[in-house]
């Protein structure tokens, strides 16, 4: 019992260590990294794509106005999946200033209190991925490439 107690305590800080967090700065994420690789696949228009590796994880940050906007965390050890209590520690990593997490089971993703709005949820058709995002900073970034579009 105590040998499974110890090994939770290690997955659980391996996975909360493995994540940046939405909000933070391209600095911040390279001292919590190291140097990450610019993507060819850029996963929002107006934003840039940097992959970084921890651990057992790939972590993509979408950087907008030098903050991380959507971040999207895959396990690297085979086909497993990120289980439910592996990303209620990865959000637990949120939950500063008394915000809180709760799950919207009608939308299957996890709400944060407080502003600004986080979304976290698994990536549709593609399980082993957990995404995080601040929603009204992606939203306008869409809103403003749909405009520039027109011009």
């Amino acid at each position: 019992m105590k040998q499974v107690l110890i090994a939770a305590l290690a997955i659980g800080a391996a996975v909360t260590s493995a994540t940046a967090r939405v909000g933070e700065t391209q600095q911040e994420i390279t001292a919590r990294y190291g140097a990450g690789q610019l993507s060819d696949l850029q996963r929002q228009a107006g934003a840039e794509t940097f992959i970084y590796r921890k651990e057992n994880f790939q972590i993509e940050v979408v950087m907008s106005e030098g903050k991380s906007v959507w971040e999207i965390i895959q396990r690297q050890d085979g086909d497993r999946v990120i289980t439910d209590d592996e990303i209620k520690d990865i959000l637990n990593g949120y939950k500063d200033a008394g915000r809180t997490w709760f799950f919207d089971k009608r939308d299957k993703r996890w709400i944060r209190s407080g502003q600004p709005k986080y979304i976290a949820y698994r990536w549709p058709g593609h399980e082993d991925y957990l995404c995080i995002k601040d929603q009204a900073a992606c939203e306008a970034l869409e809103k403003k490439n749909k405009g520039s579009k027109g011009l």
